[in-house]
């Protein structure tokens, strides 16, 4: 019994400092992604019990053409980012999936994520522009 306790407390230990690990890495990816001098990041995720959890990082130049796009499936803490070069180049206005379904959700978020961040950019452009014409 003493030694299925320690079993345990072990493994528990062990499952909490894997997870520190994973968090770094998934902080250190973001980090290397968004040292850009314009652009825009977007990132989408997909959390759910017992199914694959996806995160999508998405890096766009300032007119929504993906520069970068790095996916994230798995179950475990040992999933890592792997870049999908297929949609490098593309336009996040204009983005065809022909069969590519399987990432499509979590795609989708973080464009919607780096649209917002255009529409927040523009309205504050325009603010700044309306106060210095006052």
């Amino acid at each position: 019994m003493k030694e299925l306790l320690i079993i345990i407390v072990t493994l528990m230990i062990l499952q909490f400092l894997t997870g520190i690990l994973h968090i770094k890495y998934y902080q250190s990816v973001l980090r290397k992604m968004s040292k850009r001098s314009e652009g825009y990041l977007g990132v989408g995720m997909n959390r759910q019990k017992f199914k694959l959890n996806q995160i999508c990082i998405m890096v766009t130049d300032v007119h929504g053409e993906i520069t970068e796009c790095r996916i994230l499936s798995g179950f475990t803490v040992f999933s890592r980012f792997r870049k999908d070069p297929g949609y490098e180049g593309k336009n996040i206005f204009h983005i065809e999936w022909n069969g590519k379904e399987k990432y499509k959700e979590v795609m989708e978020n973080a464009i919607q994520m780096i649209k917002n961040e255009m529409e927040k950019r523009n309205t504050n452009a325009l603010t700044t522009i309306e106060l210095s014409v006052n």
